[in-house]
């Protein structure tokens, strides 16, 4: 993975848009009672999107390492979201427990691919 790798700004920025649409939907269905979240839950995963925090967290993740983003274009990315979020009306402080749990499930993923790889000597 290089330095600089990954999308261009621009896909980058439409992707962490649709990222952080995703998360207010998230915080949304959260935020619901009763019924109303049970059937939101239900037509979450009828769409395949994520249904919480964390799932939404490793499909970012998922996004990271399968774009091949270097460390710039990692952190433009969560710091698009970040962006996104706040410009979409989320709290600072629950955007940016959104960027922690994002940061980390990114950091973790990468982890996990270093080892596979240094065990398996790709």
């Amino acid at each position: 993975m290089a330095f600089f790798g990954g999308p261009p700004k621009d896909v980058l920025l439409q992707t962490a848009r649709g990222i952080a649409v995703t998360a207010m939907q998230v915080q949304m269905v959260a935020a619901s009672e009763g019924e109303a979240k049970k059937h939101a839950i239900e037509n979450l995963k009828a769409q395949g999107i994520p249904i919480n925090v964390f799932d939404l967290a490793l499909l970012v993740a998922e996004v990271v390492s399968e774009q091949n983003m270097g460390w710039v274009k990692k952190n433009q990315f969560v710091g698009m979201i970040h962006g996104s979020l706040l410009a979409m009306g989320m709290p600072p402080d629950d955007a940016s427990n959104m960027k922690g749990v994002i940061e980390q499930a990114i950091q973790t993923r990468s982890r996990v691919e270093k080892g596979f790889r240094k065990i398996h000597g790709e």
